[in-house]
């Protein structure tokens, strides 16, 4: 049989249950739809799937689906046109795929077929469920809007499933949708790390009669039967009003993406919470807490506003881990800023990161009027720094494997011997000398930072010498003296060294000009 093709237009207009299935939460006067991500439920795609399969087998009845698989997001905003393709098979089948986005075969017949045996409903070391189904959507639990809010109580949670009562809502595909918010949950409260869960494939979904009517309520079992590394299995059963089995839904397995402890708080509060982390002196440290493609992109979503996402689509694909990276750093660190003043809850998409026309980092929007930031990254690493006293530089270097190569290149003889003397301060298990040569490299490009020049192919030009407290002072070409700060970050695989100016640069004068001896060994 010959493919169907039609196309349906998909928007906010068109679907405006939609609104209600948005996977980030913005400020309410928010102009941008897109920064919300409202994308359509696997669920719902199964009501177009429907749709397109009674194109092909009219006055027929759908009784289930199977083999569904939710291959990527749909947004609605901006509006997409979506290819539909129905394919006849055979034993009342019909196989549908959504564009690039699902695949689905439905089942038709001529009448639902009798309902089954009610399954069992123990389940293992059952207790009471410590969150409401109020608290379900209050709090953040679930992101859905009263269009989908179809969790009208969680009755018990135990060690192999979860039990509750789902209220019927008229937007195509909502009562389903809550059983997969009911599954969903278990492994929110369950699982100890990777928490964040959204549905990818469904093996069967068998139907036992029409859809219940608005407003009834339906008594759902899941029951776990599958916890992996990067996914979760499990099935559910709905019952109607007189305890039958309405419908079983077979072999639903949930995708977990990468979500510590820092990355999962953002799901119920990132206004008021980040993924970097603030350090002493004032600078924010932002580390890869994601290993895949899918995991990044969902922490991509939650920071970028949709003029940054195109910035972010337009890198090479190698690029984008550490170009996120520092966005997320310079954001919490306009953010940390801000709620220390007293400015309340601030989004991420509200502090867009842009540059100036030198091409220098700084921080746009209202709410970051008069601010100053820098931002450097590195390997799996990104620094921020912002100030509101006036320019500022940070910069972020691994600890060198080759410090012969950086001695010729950047260092002059009394910076080679101020790093010798540091070294020499140490305790016993100090840093080393390789870790002192970085550190006055990477004191170096902050100053410069923080000139706005950058070191400009002259290393050499700009002179580091100690000062008191342990920082560092360079000064810059121009006559200006900078008061850099040191700190590390260790991770697995590298040590890094981080560097960021104090106060606003100060001239230089003659009497300021360090000994011998204070360049030799620090003062």
């Amino acid at each position: 049989p010959s493919p169907h093709r039609t196309t349906r237009h998909l928007s906010l207009g068109t679907l405006p249950y939609v609104r209600d299935h948005c996977v980030y939460l913005q400020p309410d006067d928010w102009p941008e739809p897109a920064d919300r991500f409202p994308v359509v439920p696997m669920t719902t795609l199964l009501e177009l799937a429907a749709e397109a399969a009674h194109e092909v087998r009219p006055g027929l009845t759908v009784t289930g689906y199977s083999d569904v698989r939710a291959l990527r997001w749909l947004p609605v905003a901006p509006p997409v046109d979506l290819t539909v393709t129905a394919t006849p098979a055979d034993g009342g089948r019909v196989r549908v795929s959504l564009g690039g986005h699902a695949t689905v075969t439905v089942h038709l017949a001529a009448h639902h077929p009798p309902p089954p045996p009610p399954g069992p409903t123990a389940l293992t070391s059952c207790g009471p469920a410590p969150v409401s189904a109020e608290a379900l959507y209050r709090d953040r639990w679930m992101f859905h809007g009263p269009a989908f809010a179809g969790v009208h109580e969680v009755t018990a949670l135990a060690a192999d499933g979860i039990r509750g009562t789902l209220r019927a809502l008229p937007a195509p595909g909502a009562l389903l949708d809550a059983a997969g918010q009911l599954l969903g949950h278990w492994m929110q409260l369950k699982l100890t790390g990777d928490r964040l869960v959204f549905p990818a494939t469904l093996d069967r979904v068998r139907l036992y009669g029409p859809p219940p009517p608005e407003g009834a309520l339906l008594a759902a079992t899941a029951r776990i039967r599958e916890v992996g590394p990067g996914s979760v299995r499990g099935d559910v059963e709905l019952r109607g009003p007189d305890g039958g089995v309405w419908a079983r839904l077979e072999g639903w397995t949930y995708r977990r993406f990468g979500a510590d402890e820092r990355v999962w708080p953002m799901k119920f509060t990132p206004e008021v919470c980040g993924i970097g982390e603030p350090r002493p002196g004032g600078w924010c440290l932002a580390r890869r807490r994601w290993t895949d493609p899918a995991s990044q992109e969902l922490v991509m979503r939650r920071y970028l506003g949709a003029a940054e996402r195109a910035r972010y689509e337009r890198c090479a694909p190698r690029a984008r881990a550490g170009w996120l990276l520092g966005r997320i750093a310079a954001k919490d660190a306009v953010r940390e800023l801000l709620w220390e003043s007293g400015a309340g809850p601030v989004f991420p998409a509200e502090v867009p990161v842009g540059t100036d026309p030198h091409g220098r980092t700084r921080p746009e929007g209202p709410l970051a009027a008069g601010l100053h930031l820098s931002l450097a990254h590195k390997d799996h690493v990104a620094v921020a720094l912002a100030h509101r006293a006036g320019p500022v530089g940070i910069d972020i270097e691994p600890v060198t494997d080759d410090p012969r190569a950086l001695e010729q290149i950047a260092l002059t003889p009394a910076e080679r011997r101020l790093a010798d003397g540091l070294q020499a301060r140490e305790a016993t298990g100090g840093a080393g000398r390789a870790y002192w040569l970085t550190a006055l490299w990477c004191a170096k490009e902050a100053a410069a930072k923080a000139a706005g020049s950058g070191l400009g192919g002259r290393p050499l030009d700009w002179a580091v010498t100690s000062a008191p407290g342990g920082a560092l002072r360079v000064d810059s070409p121009d006559g200006l003296r900078h008061l850099v700060h040191l700190d590390s970050v260790h991770d697995l695989s590298a040590h890094h060294v981080v560097a960021w100016t104090g106060p606003p640069p100060v001239p230089r004068t003659d009497t300021d000009t360090p000994t011998s001896t204070e360049a030799t060994h620090g003062s």
